[in-house]
């Protein structure tokens, strides 16, 4: 019966994750919400037919202890070098900064020191596994915001390690006093220890344990080792102090680093995805909004907190360090939140009594309000952007013009075709162009890629590629084409306006990810469209039309209204 029950709860759990899902895919806005707000219809909290919340919990857990070793596996450390400066002063910045705003936020709400250290140490992280989400969905996973912001949220979960054994300790240091610190070494011991553990493993035990398993050949018993790696894990790190979310989180870092890491993200993510859904319905139980209600002005001003301070700091840390401004404020409100590793400690000062069951109940409900919050705010990055680009003086500096319209090569001759965007794909549309001898120009405010282009004698114009300024000294009156290969759809439809409405002759190409993006560019004003899955799609039929015999005008004539279905 006690089985029966169980499963009956589990039934209703998921069943309420399809109904939220389903109806905030229909709204447009990301599943997450949808599973977020189904938590607080099923919850104990609310009338009507409920979960049982602690039998739903129990078995979120492994939703949370996949999403975080999933959110380890596709995290790389080489990625990580490659932006370790911003990434590790950026968020050390925001961390430390968060902290004191929080203690003083604390303070004033009348919590004492430590209750506001843990509110600043709790509202300080942010949530990984919502933002890669988030990120993968809008298909920006690869852009510069969101290299920065994974980089960053990396650095804060690994932050949360120490901050899950030093705040039990600081606890301590008003009663036992100076006697206090032994232990806060010893808690620091143990979190380099547990860091340095998984490193070990990441180079030695795991490759060769899944190189042994994977040359039997049965993806049962390679799944099997995968899943038992993270729960393992996650059972070690709980028996060391640490939560189950850091175990998973260390075991998807080893794996990141093996030829196997690919293979194991996509054997774990049907199993990820189920039961994530349940952690998040389980995070909305959660919710009670009775509380909401009697502590109202407690949680506005945590969650303001969050958005507005938590958010401008991030934002100014990034651009301090050198970052163009668009992508420092989008990846600064991308951090404008907080997740699954707050409720890992606010659960954790909750159990061991650490603080009052106030102070832990806010901050639950500050973040499910801020992670209901979090795609909007995100989305909202690039309007605020526009408007405060708008503004001569300060717009000036967060492009980080040197003079507008400047070039740091220049052509005897005007160009023919003008690139907004020099990453993967700009880049590859460059080296087409300069393989035919086609004299173009290049649009990029990225340092990086600005000196890489340079160095190949591409004629680059430094800005933003949304600026008027900018686009206005870009065309020049021999530019026959614009190509927008921009990272994100909202961008590149803004770009397509701009560009149609300085010169509307202009024949624009744009690349979008999606389908459903397709009629968005085209609506801007986009003469052709192309996305990922269409050029994927065409070459596999031609690829397959021509092994079977087809000849090549009839290959061609379907491949071409393939892609005029646009």
């Amino acid at each position: 019966m006690h089985d029966l029950a169980l499963l009956t709860e589990l039934a209703l759990a998921i069943g309420a994750a399809l109904a939220g899902g389903l109806i905030a895919r229909r709204l447009r806005l990301p599943p997450l919400v949808g599973y977020l707000l189904a938590g607080v219809v099923v919850g104990p909290n609310t009338p009507g037919v409920f979960a049982n919340a602690e039998a739903v919990q129990s078995v979120a857990q492994l939703g949370v202890a996949f999403l975080m070793f999933t959110v380890g596996v596709q995290f790389s450390l080489e990625e990580l070098h490659r932006v370790r400066r911003v990434a590790l002063l950026g968020g050390g910045i925001q961390i430390a900064a968060t902290i004191v705003l929080g203690t003083l936020l604390g303070l004033a709400l009348g919590w004492g020191a430590y209750g506001g250290l843990f509110l600043g140490c709790a509202i300080s992280l942010s949530s990984t596994a919502v933002m890669s989400r988030v990120l993968e969905e809008r298909g920006e996973l690869g852009s510069s915001h969101g290299t920065v912001m994974l980089a960053i949220l990396v650095v804060q979960d690994l932050t949360l390690v120490f901050l899950a054994l030093l705040l039990p300790a600081l606890a301590t240091v008003a009663s036992d006093g100076p006697g206090a610190l032994a232990g806060i070494g010893l808690s620091l011991l143990r979190a380099l220890l547990s860091v340095g553990l998984a490193l070990f493993l990441a180079t030695r035990a795991v490759p060769k344990l899944l190189d042994r398993v994977s040359r039997t050949g049965s993806q049962e018993l390679f799944l099997l080792t995968v899943v038992t790696i993270c729960l393992v894990a996650a059972h070690l790190a709980h028996l060391a102090g640490l939560s189950l979310e850091i175990g998973a989180f260390l075991a998807g870092l080893v794996i990141t680093e093996s030829e196997y890491a690919q293979e194991v993200f996509s054997q774990i993510r049907p199993l990820r995805d189920v039961f994530a859904s349940l952690f998040f319905v389980s995070v909305g139980m959660l919710l009670n909004p009775a509380f909401v209600a009697g502590h109202w002005l407690a949680i506005l001003l945590v969650v303001i907190a969050i958005i507005a301070g938590k958010g401008l700091i991030a934002t100014v840390a990034i651009f301090s360090l050198g970052q163009h401004g668009r992508t420092a404020l989008q990846a600064g409100l991308g951090l404008a939140q907080i997740g699954e590793f707050s409720f890992v400690l606010a659960a954790m000062g909750a159990q061991k009594k650490l603080i009052p069951h106030e102070v832990s109940a806010v901050i639950l409900s500050a973040a499910l309000i801020t992670l209901l919050l979090a795609p909007a705010v995100s989305a909202s990055a690039v309007p605020i952007y526009t408007r405060l680009s708008a503004l001569p003086a300060l717009g000036r500096r967060l492009q980080r013009q040197e003079e507008p319209g400047a070039t740091h090569a220049e052509a005897d001759e005007e160009p023919r075709v003008l690139v907004l965007g020099g990453g993967r794909v700009g880049g590859m549309v460059s080296q087409a162009l300069r393989a035919k001898g086609i004299l173009h120009r290049v649009v990029e405010y990225d340092a990086g890629r600005r000196a890489s282009l340079h160095a190949e004698g591409v004629p680059v114009v430094y800005g933003d590629a949304l600026s008027d300024v900018v686009l206005r000294s870009a065309l020049g009156p021999e530019v026959e084409l614009a190509v927008v290969a921009l990272p994100e759809t909202s961008m590149t439809e803004m770009a397509v306006r701009k560009l149609k409405q300085l010169a509307p002759e202009l024949r624009v190409v744009a690349r979008v990810h999606r389908h459903a993006d397709a009629h968005r560019a085209h609506a801007a004003g986009a003469d052709d469209v192309t996305y990922a899955e269409q050029e994927v799609a065409a070459a596999i039929i031609r690829h397959g039309f021509e092994r079977l015999g087809l000849p090549e005008p009839e290959i061609a004539d379907y491949v071409r209204s393939l892609r005029a279905r646009t």
